[in-house]
C-alpha cells in the first residue's frame, strides 16, 4: 500500500492561499482524493478527466488549481507538480515490494517447519510475524498514556519566593516533629526577609516549601548548641551552691553566754 503524503503546513501554503477563498475548499478536497488515488493507482501524479467528475469536481476547481501552480494541464486529464519530489513514484514503490518479497521469501526459508496435519505429511510454516512491512506505512502505534502525560506535562520553573509566604498547617506539624527547638516565627521572619533580599541565579527556587524545611532543620541544628551552652552554666553554677553549702555547714558558730 502507497501513501499519499500531505504537508503539515499546507493549511498555510502560498499556493493554496493563492486560490480565492470561495474555490479554496473544493479544490483543496478535489486535490486531496485525487492525490490519495494516483497514490493507490500508482499513476505517478496523472489524474485522468473522468475521475474528476467522478468525485464531483469541475473545470472551475481545475482551473484554480492549475493557477496556483498545484497541477498542471495534460493530455486527457491533469498532473500533480513536482509529484517525484515529494510522493513516492511507480518505480519506488515497485523497487520495494519487490525488497520486501525478496525479505519475505528467504525468512520463510529461513523459518521453514514441519507442521504435521493429520496425516502427517502437511509442511507449512509458523511465521513469527511479518518481516517486511510496508515501509510507507505511517506507525499507528499509540503512545503508553504515562509516556503520553508525561510529555504533555508542562515543566516547572523556579521562581522567586512569594510576597505573601505562608506556613500552612501541615509544615508547621512537620516542624513540632523534624524542628521542635527552633523558634517558628523567627526563624520563618528570618527565612523570608533572607530570600526577598537574595537577588540573582540563587533566588530562585522550584519547591519554597522543601527550601523552608531545609531552613529550619538549619536553626534546629543550631539551637541545642545554644542550650546546652545555658545547661553548662547552670549546672556549674549549681555545683559551686552545693560545694559551699557544705562547705559552711561543717563550720561551728561560739555559743553566746548570756
Amino acid at each position: 500500500m502507497a501513501w499519499f503524503k500531505v504537508d503539515d503546513k499546507l493549511h498555510s501554503s502560498r499556493k493554496l492561499l493563492s486560490i480565492p477563498r470561495r474555490y479554496r475548499l473544493g479544490c483543496l478536497g478535489l486535490w486531496t482524493i485525487a492525490g490519495s488515488w494516483s497514490a493507490d493507482q500508482l499513476t505517478d501524479g496523472k489524474v485522468p478527466d473522468y475521475m474528476v467528475e467522478e468525485w464531483g469536481g469541475n473545470k472551475t476547481l481545475i482551473d484554480w488549481l492549475v493557477k496556483a501552480d498545484l497541477w498542471q494541464e495534460v493530455s486527457e486529464g491533469t498532473q500533480f507538480k513536482n509529484w517525484g519530489e515529494y510522493q513516492p513514484t511507480k518505480a519506488d514503490v515497485e523497487a520495494e515490494r519487490d525488497k520486501n518479497r525478496e525479505k519475505l521469501r528467504k525468512w520463510r526459508e529461513r523459518n521453514q517447519v514441519t507442521k504435521p496435519d493429520v496425516t502427517g505429511l502437511h509442511t507449512g510454516y509458523e511465521p513469527d510475524g511479518n518481516p517486511a512491512p510496508d515501509p510507507t506505512r505511517p506507525d499507528p502505534t499509540r503512545p503508553i498514556k504515562e509516556e503520553a502525560d508525561a510529555s504533555s506535562r508542562p515543566r516547572k520553573r523556579a521562581t522567586r519566593i512569594a510576597e505573601d509566604f505562608q506556613v500552612t498547617p501541615e509544615m508547621k506539624l512537620w516542624a513540632s516533629t523534624k524542628a521542635p527547638n527552633a523558634d517558628l516565627h523567627l526563624e520563618t521572619e528570618k527565612f523570608i526577609n533572607f530570600w526577598v533580599a537574595k537577588s540573582g541565579k540563587d533566588a530562585t527556587k522550584l519547591d519554597w516549601a522543601a527550601t523552608w524545611r531545609n531552613w529550619m532543620l538549619n536553626a534546629r541544628g543550631n539551637q541545642p548548641a545554644r542550650m546546652d551552652h545555658s545547661a553548662r552554666g547552670i549546672a556549674k553554677g549549681t555545683a559551686m551552691l552545693a560545694a559551699w553549702d557544705a562547705q559552711h555547714s561543717q563550720d561551728s558558730f561560739p555559743e553566746i553566754e548570756g
